[in-house]
C-alpha cells in the first residue's frame, strides 16, 4: 500500500479542498475526504497510507465542541498528528483548530478580514517562502491570538497578527483561503455567515466574488507552487 493519500476533513458544506486537491493530486498524491460536516465519522487513528491531514474551513468558532461535537475530535486527530511527525496543514478555520489542538488561543478580530488582503512574511521558511505582499483570500472573524508553544509565526497581516504559523516539522496553519476561487466565494456570499455579516468593509459596486474572480491569476500564481512545495516536502519526509 502506498502512503501518499492527503486526508481532507471538511467542516463546512461550502468550503471543499478544491484547489489545494487539485494542486496535490498533480503531483502524485491520492485524496480522501472526510465530510464532518454531514455526519462523516472522523477517526482516532489514521490508517497507514496517510501521510497528511488538512483540516478545512467553516462559519463555526474553533472551540464550539458542544455545537458541533466533531471538533473535539478533529483536535485530538491534530494533536495525535502532529505529536506523530504526519504533516497538518489547516486552512482558516482548520488553522485555528491546529492552534487550539495544541494548547493555543483562538480570539476573534477587531475588524474581519472578507476578500482580498496582502500578508507579509515575518520569518524565513522554506516552504512557506510567502515574501512581502502576497495577495489572499480571506474569510474570518476568529485567529489564533496566542500561538502554541514552540509554534513559529511566519507571516501576519495589518488585520491579523498571526497569518501563518508552523508547528513541527511540516505542520502550518494558513489563516487564508488558497483553496477557494470565486466559485467557492460566491457560495459564501450567497449565504452569509456571522464573519460576513458582521463584516464593515463591504462595498455596493462590487461583490467579494468578483474580487476574488479579478484576482485568481495572482492568487494562483503565488499559492499552487506554494501548496505543491509543501506536498513534495511531504512526499520526501514520507519515504525517509
Amino acid at each position: 500500500m502506498s502512503n501518499n493519500v492527503v486526508l481532507f476533513i471538511q467542516n463546512y458544506a461550502t468550503d471543499p479542498p478544491h484547489l489545494v486537491a487539485e494542486w496535490l493530486e498533480e503531483i502524485g498524491f491520492t485524496t480522501r475526504t472526510i465530510k464532518a460536516f454531514d455526519g462523516e465519522t472522523i477517526p482516532t487513528e489514521l490508517s497507514s497510507d496517510i501521510c497528511a491531514v488538512i483540516p478545512l474551513g467553516g462559519a463555526m468558532n474553533a472551540m464550539q465542541d458542544n455545537e458541533y461535537p466533531w471538533l473535539a475530535v478533529e483536535k485530538a486527530l491534530i494533536k495525535k498528528s502532529v505529536d506523530a511527525d504526519l504533516p497538518v496543514l489547516g486552512i482558516c478555520l482548520g488553522a485555528q483548530l491546529l492552534g487550539a489542538a495544541l494548547g493555543g488561543t483562538i480570539s476573534r478580530l477587531d475588524s474581519n478580514e472578507i476578500g482580498i488582503y496582502e500578508i507579509n512574511q515575518v520569518a524565513d521558511d522554506a516552504i512557506m517562502n510567502v515574501g512581502k505582499s502576497a495577495p489572499t483570500t480571506q474569510w474570518h472573524e476568529d485567529y489564533v491570538s496566542i500561538l502554541p508553544t514552540g509554534a513559529t509565526l511566519i507571516a501576519d497581516s495589518p488585520q491579523c497578527p498571526t497569518q501563518i504559523f508552523k508547528v513541527g516539522t511540516l505542520s502550518y496553519g494558513l489563516q487564508c483561503h488558497p483553496e477557494a476561487d470565486a466559485s467557492i466565494v460566491a457560495l459564501w456570499e450567497a449565504k452569509p455567515d456571522n464573519a460576513f455579516k458582521n463584516f464593515d468593509g463591504a462595498t455596493a459596486d462590487a461583490t467579494v466574488a468578483s474580487m476574488v474572480k479579478s484576482r485568481e491569476g495572482d492568487l494562483a500564481t503565488k499559492w499552487k507552487p506554494i501548496i505543491q512545495q509543501w506536498g513534495r516536502a511531504v512526499l520526501e519526509h514520507t519515504s525517509n
